[in-house]
């Protein structure tokens, strides 16, 4: 297991079984260092949930974080270290994985497992996994740039 995973995981009679959260017309925050279940509901109406697992603790194994999402919004932040698979649907709503900055394709193979199932009605869930920063504009513009005066 990587040095990242490693510090991050809890042995499992550490890690609770179950938790959740239900947000009606409201908005609720996880960040920092938090533990994640092994099972995670996440119930939002007409709110916002963002749930922060870059500093989390978890289970060595898989958790999983169900969602229901009506008419609001529900963003997961993940680590690179930590392979992600998700499985909701929308209802004329959106249920996506993006990228954000720089994540290698490759992970241990007794990386973390997190699971992410649900549906979206009329709402948005996204999961983020967030890698090093990659170069701004700024910077892909000036090796443009070099590039033709070399």
């Amino acid at each position: 297991m990587n040095s990242i995973s490693a510090s991050r995981t809890l042995p499992d009679h550490l890690v609770p079984e179950r938790n959740g959260v239900t947000v009606w017309w409201s908005s609720i925050k996880r960040v920092g260092e938090w533990t994640l279940p092994r099972f995670f509901r996440a119930f939002t109406f007409m709110g916002n949930t963002e749930l922060d697992l870059t500093s989390a603790r978890m289970s060595a194994d898989v958790s999983e974080i169900e969602i229901r999402c009506i008419l609001g919004n529900v963003e997961i932040m993940v680590p690179p270290d930590i392979r992600v698979y998700c499985e909701g649907d929308g209802f004329v709503g959106s249920f996506e994985v993006e990228i954000v900055g720089i994540v290698d394709d490759a992970h241990a193979p007794d990386a973390p497992i997190l699971r992410v199932t649900g549906t979206a009605y009329l709402g948005s869930v996204t999961v983020k996994v967030v890698g090093r920063p990659g170069p701004d504009w700024k910077q892909k513009l000036k090796s443009s740039w070099d590039f033709f005066y070399r």
